[in-house]
């Protein structure tokens, strides 16, 4: 009889702890989902280096880049923190590219 108890109590555990955790998910994809935004403009600089801008509504965001530069690897750049309307700019070292634009609600 206490292994099928034991099997029970575990059961209920791993129902409860995923039940919990598609809760969390939820409520984690949730957020976003209020902050709508346009494509990202790449842009150049004088420079030679690389950077994106993203305007976005709906509350107030920070654009982030993800930069590849050779020799170096794969790093994150935070642009400006804006309004809800407002456009954020991010730009990589010299001699990067962008590979990749999101945004993040601030």
């Amino acid at each position: 009889m206490r292994v099928y108890h034991r099997i029970g109590a575990v059961a209920a555990s791993i129902v409860l702890a995923s039940g919990g955790l598609l809760g969390l998910s939820s409520q984690a994809v949730a957020s976003p989902s209020a902050l709508s935004c346009g494509s990202p403009n790449y842009l150049v600089g004088s420079g030679g280096h690389h950077g994106a801008s993203i305007s976005c509504s709906g509350s107030a965001f920070t654009e982030f880049i993800d930069c590849y530069k050779a020799g170096y690897g794969t790093y994150r750049h935070f642009g400006n923190r804006a309004v809800s309307g407002g456009t954020s700019t991010t730009w990589c070292d010299v001699n990067a590219t962008v590979t990749h634009v999101g945004v993040t609600p601030s």
